[in-house]
């Protein structure tokens, strides 16, 4: 058996009991138990669950206003009909009492059932052993089974004791809004039963009106004798003496309806089917589904076993909790805790969905055919907000709005955009049409009427659509005007229910939508306002995000997070201080929108202001520290998000487990390692390897198409299982048929060189010396040859301020700035007037030449506005390929920009450039940009390839940065 795949638990920990409960829960998605004991004792929090079974109680509010909602959905524990009272020789049998000789537990990931061993010893030293296995069917969605057996080790009798026991939900904290709040008794019985070997319930929700019908049956009972009794509670009591077992298969049945007569009835015929269930069968069908599961959606690391199965019972524990009838959906804590009590968020769509939608369709299929299924309660809640067409709500069961505290509720209006975009991206990956008809239109459309009302054209900001008093993912930040998550998301929503409206033009009318109005929606996309700064070259979270004072992280106490535990929201919502990750995950989403070097900056800005106070952080700053190239970091958060239950790195596991986490560590190693995007109607992919973890794999599919993708260090396999498959490697297209796999290089081969201009094509440095040095001496500023060689690889600006700097003033204002520059340079185009192609640097035409010849592009990224000039001068524009427009470029070296706009130019990938610099904050910047170095004169020391000058450089040296061997 392959520790890989098998969760183990050896030993009793008392003080574990909370966290190996939520380890071991089971569930089929219908139906979920926690992996408390078969004899129930001792229990952290005994939860049984069913997915949409939910009562409702009234929010109090201290102040209440209007559209505040007024109940509560919230999941409810049922009553344990799979326990046993357990009794020796008239002891109960608790391990927190008497000796434990030995206790282990495993759940082989493969078979779906919890195998137990325990050998215990009472106070008065009567002792048994105890084994048992659980499973919790798939094929019956209603089902749970147990077969338990316990032999006398020294016993005179035993008792194993079935009943019906009502639900014991653990202490609530009120301080913490992540777990569930003080409960009451939310179910009321309305009838029990027992026959032979039988025990049968019903319930009602005394808040929802919800029906519940539970029921066991008892089989392969192997005792001495069966005593019924009939009480209140009544109980089946299987007994034995003289050292002689009790062993038994249970059965355990569990639904709910509207009405109770429906609930009876589906429980009587499901009990009365119980005689062809054997446990072994039931055992044998449980593997075979999770081998079908598997098939799709495993995952490889070799490298990290631990790791590898992590993440493995991450999607264990998706496959577990996700709804998969359309009428349920993925709550927080999936189905095991009654954390956030069983509300679904947004963390199905951006987070469960995309494992679903590129392994099991059909699940992910339903999870939008339940928020289809709540539009008519999301259409209630708009009009209720004074809005046209629907609004989700934040946190529900049933559709309608749960959220008590709406700046961080309600005002997170961007779910909307979440579920359409959810929506869009099934749509693309699957090719599954059918679903526009089937509500998905109506659900796009509707959410796209909404954003089109929400926001307005605003005249201050020359008519740029703006939407205003939001609340972004950064629940750190909330009722901003302008935050780009949002604007971003509700753009790409408008966009593509105006495109889905143009190619179904009939649908859109017979759902009451017209041209006018689609063409509106168009309009708002192409207006939107997307917040930029040009002064820092980031994007603002929101307006006013900028301007707020930066946290003060190193004397904050560091017991003192979660921030939300600690501080007032309104003392969290002045600072620069997030949550999680915000700006990083509208890059993440949207990738085609931010350049490359956008996307760096803005992760390295946020980065440091991140608190990962909420679990759903990790996995999105993983995969854009890795898609920038900040590897660690990407392998750092990871793992951070792979083992945040396994490892309870958050402390919190007894609570249930964390669905957002699970399904972000697929989506950290596909999106992040291996830089899986949807882009131009084809699948993606852009791999990496850490220095920890060298090789991976995993499946999945598109179009119907099953894809098995392995990346090693050197080379990576495509193979393709059930059609053929275009997609895109590191920016190349690639044709995946059946029966053929293609196998290329992980890293991309040299297809570019990207050129500094001045001290490597040309020197131009006496030049800009003579310049600076006539602008200072008119001023009666101190300049030297010293102060010059701090000016190398900055731009104009930024040399300015130096010199001045130098001399104790300090220059601020952009006008005076501006004439000085413009002087300077000036006189430096007057100098550049005796450039002729004799001052090319030895040996540039050879290389240029050697380089084209063998179809190597050929790149400029200089600092300088005057390039072009030079270059003509120069008489080598036929070599050059691209030249960045230095006077696009926001923010100079050593931020990697300039270096990362030629390669978009280029049309090439980063890694598959090198690039020549003089000066070391050009080296600094080639390495952000994740381009191989080659650095010259004092830049030599600081590059891979240190060289003297161009005559030393080949296009065999510059191929060996890749390991490649040139003849």
């Amino acid at each position: 058996m392959k520790s890989d795949w098998v969760l183990t638990e050896e030993g009793f920990d008392p003080s574990r009991t909370g966290r190996r409960e939520s380890l071991f829960s089971l569930g089929n998605g219908y139906l979920g138990f926690r992996g408390f004991y078969e004899e129930q004792l001792p229990s952290y929090h005994r939860g049984i669950f069913i997915n949409g079974f939910y009562d409702l109680e009234e929010i109090v509010y201290g102040e209440e206003a209007y559209g505040f909602p007024k109940v509560n959905q919230k999941m409810i524990d049922l009553p344990d009909l799979r326990g046993f009272s357990i009794m020796v020789d008239g002891e109960r049998l608790n391990l927190a009492e008497g000796k434990v000789h030995s206790c282990s537990r495993t759940l082989d990931l493969r078979e779906g059932v919890i195998r137990r061993r325990v050998d215990w010893e009472s106070e008065f030293s009567s002792r048994v052993v105890l084994t048992s296995e659980f499973t919790v069917s798939y094929t019956n969605k209603h089902l749970a089974a147990v077969r338990l057996t316990v032999e006398p080790v020294r016993c005179n009798r035993l008792e194993v004791i079935s009943s019906v026991s009502m639900p014991a939900a653990p202490a609530a904290d009120p301080s913490d809004p992540r777990v569930g709040k003080g409960r009451h008794a939310h179910l009321e019985m309305t009838g029990i039963s027992c026959g032979e070997h039988t025990l049968a319930a019903s319930f009602r929700a005394v808040g929802s009106d919800l029906k519940l019908a539970c029921g066991a049956v008892l089989t392969d009972i192997s005792c001495d004798e069966e005593l019924i009794e009939r009480e209140e509670y009544p109980e089946i009591v299987l007994s034995s003496e003289f050292g002689r077992p009790v062993s038994c298969t249970k059965y355990c049945f569990y639904t709910h309806d509207t009405e109770e007569e429906a609930a009876s009835a589906a429980l009587k015929e499901l009990m009365e089917g119980v005689e062809p269930l054997w446990f072994d069968t039931l055992a044998a069908g449980q593997k075979e589904t999770l081998s079908g599961f598997w098939e799709t959606s495993s995952v490889e690391i070799p490298d990290d076993p631990h790791l590898e199965k992590s993440i493995r019972f991450n999607l264990f524990g998706l496959y577990q909790s996700v709804g998969k009838d359309g009428r349920s959906s993925l709550a927080a804590k999936g189905l095991t805790g009654a954390g956030y009590e069983g509300h679904y968020f947004w963390d199905t769509e951006i987070y469960g969905m995309p494992f679903f939608t590129y392994t099991r369709p059909q699940i992910a299929r339903s999870l939008l055919a339940y928020r289809i299924s709540t539009i008519p309660e999301a259409r209630k809640r708009a009009a209720e907000m004074r809005q046209k067409g629907i609004l989700f709500p934040w946190r529900t069961i049933d559709g309608r709005e749960a959220s008590a505290y709406f700046p961080a509720g309600t005002a997170q209006y961007h779910i909307n955009a979440d579920i359409a975009y959810s929506l869009v991206t099934y749509l693309e990956v699957t090719g599954d049409d059918a679903i526009l008809a089937e509500g998905g239109a109506e659900l796009l459309f509707e959410t796209a009427r909404f954003w089109y009302d929400l926001g307005f054209f605003n005249p201050r900001r020359k008519g740029a659509f703006c939407i205003h008093e939001v609340t972004g993912p950064d629940e750190y930040t909330a009722l901003v005007n302008n935050n780009l998550y949002t604007n971003l998301m509700a753009q790409f929503n408008l966009r593509k229910a105006a495109g889905i409206y143009r190619e179904y033009p009939g649908l859109g009318e017979s759902l009451g939508f017209t041209p006018e109005e689609a063409g509106g929606w168009d309009t708002a996309a192409h207006l939107m306002y997307i917040p930029y700064d040009r002064e820092t070259g980031l994007h603002p979270q929101d307006d006013q995000f900028l301007d707020r004072e930066r946290w003060d992280f190193a004397s904050y106490p560091a017991d003192g997070y979660p921030l939300l535990l600690h501080c007032h929201p309104l003392v969290i919502y002045r600072y620069q201080v997030l949550k999680q990750a915000d700006v990083v995950l509208a890059h993440l989403l949207l990738p085609d929108a931010f350049p490359l070097y956008e996307r760096r900056r803005d992760f390295s800005y946020y980065e440091e202001l991140t608190t990962g106070d909420s679990s759903l952080s990790a996995c999105i700053q993983g995969i854009i520290a890795t898609e920038v190239g900040q590897l660690d970091t990407g392998y750092r958060y990871l793992r951070r998000t792979a083992l945040v239950d396994l490892d309870d790195l958050q402390g919190n596991t007894k609570d249930g487990l964390h669905t957002a986490s699970m399904g972000g560590s697929w989506m950290a190693l596909v999106y992040g390692l291996a830089g899986l995007r949807w882009r131009d109607g084809h699948l993606s992919f852009a791999p990496k390897v850490y220095e920890e973890l060298t090789s991976y794999g995993f499946m999945i599919q598109s179009a119907g198409v099953l894809l098995h993708v392995t990346v090693n260090e050197g080379e990576t396999t495509y193979t393709a299982t059930g059609g053929s498959l275009g997609i895109m490697h590191h920016g190349k297209a690639l044709r995946i048929t059946e029966g053929s796999p293609v196998t290329v290089g992980t890293t991309p081969s040299l297809q570019a060189v990207v050129f500094d201009l001045d001290g490597v094509i040309t020197s131009t440095d006496g030049l800009h010396f003579q310049a600076w040095k006539q602008l200072a001496d008119e001023e009666g500023w101190a300049f030297d040859r010293e102060t010059n060689e701090h000016l190398r690889g900055v731009s104009r600006k930024e040399s300015l301020l130096i010199i001045t700097g130098h001399n104790g003033i300090e220059l601020t204002d952009e006008a005076q700035i501006r004439l000085f520059t413009d002087r300077k340079n000036a006189t430096y185009r007057e100098l550049l007037k005796g450039i002729t192609p004799a001052d090319l640097l030895p040996g540039f035409v050879r290389l240029a030449e050697e380089l084209k010849g063998r179809g190597i592009l050929i790149g400029i990224a200089s600092a300088s506005r005057n390039a072009p000039y030079i270059l003509e001068r120069l008489g080598i524009g036929e070599l050059i390929d691209a030249l960045v427009p230095a006077a696009e470029v926001s923010v100079g070296k050593p931020d990697p920009e300039v270096f990362l706009r030629c390669a978009d130019m280029l049309g090439v990938s980063p890694l598959s450039c090198a690039a020549i610099e003089d000066a070391k904050a050009g080296i600094e910047a080639i390495k952000a940009a994740g381009m191989h170095s080659i650095g010259i004169g004092e830049a030599a020391k600081e590059a891979e390839m240190p060289v003297g000058d161009l005559t030393e450089v080949s296009y065999g040296r510059i191929s060996s940065l890749w390991g490649d061997q040139v003849q």
